[in-house]
């Protein structure tokens, strides 16, 4: 089962202290969700980007993206390059968000009630959360918790060099406003000084291309399989976490439907890490193995998974093409349902 980890008061202290004192100053009243600035993590050394959430008043949080890894996902976000389903599994970031007292669990209570804070009112309840790409928002470990007390430091200082306009974020395109800490100084002490960084550019490593089971294929075009219709195949998050890890995680559903029919073809469920075009080759070749036919074409949802599918498609002797998966999309929004009315403990 998932465990909440260890912080310990004196650090929990801080934290609470250093978000409410952001939250009195109203950031989200005076900037643009296309803010940001830099802070360095005191363990790690690793950059952290900030931002503020509110602008619509909806959701009032500070974000910090670690590293450049998560700023490109906040980018990608901010330009709507990232499904909305898959936006929370894709996050990297800690988030201080404030909320209704409804929204937090036992432990976020408890440790307010064992520091004897007190907090009134809708949206005025800090809850603090760490987010891995393919894991649910889970509770802060110390070293966390220790990093996002000093953005949330930094952060109320860079709001407020910019409400009584002694800085710009702007001023330097290209640039972002970052606090680094200083040189000599002691970590734990977590002093800062300000300077301009480059914004990141982020480049990930090209996926591992795709390795069939030789085996398997040989045996299934020793006799050639019939010909079919036109299939769909995508992989995707599941709404509901899993909570057999330590950390709560999201598992991905690979399904394979075929379009005229609707029939839902074997696939799964496989876990965060492995590839989703290796997942979804091996549904591919099982499908074609149940069905005794193999598709005429293959239809999947971007070019990127077209290109890393394509000596399955070629092995099958099926056409790949890209665009919308209007079958799948209807599966899944009822199987998504059916799951949300089960709850994620009967997964």
């Amino acid at each position: 089962m998932s465990k909440v980890p260890a912080v310990s008061l004196d650090v929990w202290k801080d934290l609470y202290a250093e978000a409410a004192r952001f939250e009195s100053i109203k950031p989200w009243n005076i900037l643009c969700e296309e803010s940001f600035f830099g802070v360095q993590d005191p363990t790690s050394g690793q950059l952290g980007y900030g931002c503020v959430l509110g602008e619509m008043g909806t959701f009032l949080a500070l974000a910090v993206y670690r590293g450049d890894e998560g700023f490109d996902v906040y980018q990608r976000l901010k330009n709507d390059e990232i499904p909305e389903d898959e936006s929370i599994a894709a996050q990297n970031c800690l988030m201080a968000q404030f909320a209704d007292r409804e929204e937090l669990e036992k432990a976020d209570r408890d440790n307010i009630k064992k520091l004897g804070l007190r907090f009134r009112g809708v949206q005025a309840w800090p809850l603090f959360r760490s987010q891995f790409p393919g894991y649910f928002p889970w509770h802060l470990d110390e070293k966390e918790a220790v990093f996002l007390t000093c953005a949330l430091r930094c952060a109320s200082d860079w709001v407020e060099r910019i409400a009584s306009g002694r800085l710009d974020p702007d001023e330097r395109p290209g640039k972002v406003f970052t606090y680094l800490l200083k040189a000599g100084g002691e970590k734990s002490a977590s002093e800062f000084e300000v300077c301009w960084t480059d914004i990141p550019i982020y480049k990930s490593a090209p996926p591992q291309p795709l390795a069939m089971d030789e085996k398997r294929l040989t045996k299934l075009l020793a006799k050639p399989p019939k010909r079919g219709g036109a299939w769909e195949a995508d992989v995707y998050y599941l709404p509901a976490p899993i909570l057999d890890r330590d950390r709560p995680y999201f598992i991905r559903m690979v399904m394979v439907v075929d379009r005229e029919s609707g029939y839902v073809l074997p696939g799964g469920v496989v876990p965060p890490e492995q590839p989703a075009h290796e997942a979804l080759a091996d549904a591919l070749l099982g499908g074609t193995e149940q069905m005794g036919c193999a598709p005429s074409e293959i239809r999947v949802r971007d070019d990127k998974l077209s290109a890393l599918l394509e000596p399955m498609a070629k092995a099958l002797g099926a056409r790949l093409t890209v665009g919308d998966l209007p079958v799948i999309r209807r599966t899944k929004r009822e199987f998504d349902k059916m799951l949300l009315r089960r709850g994620a403990a009967s997964i």
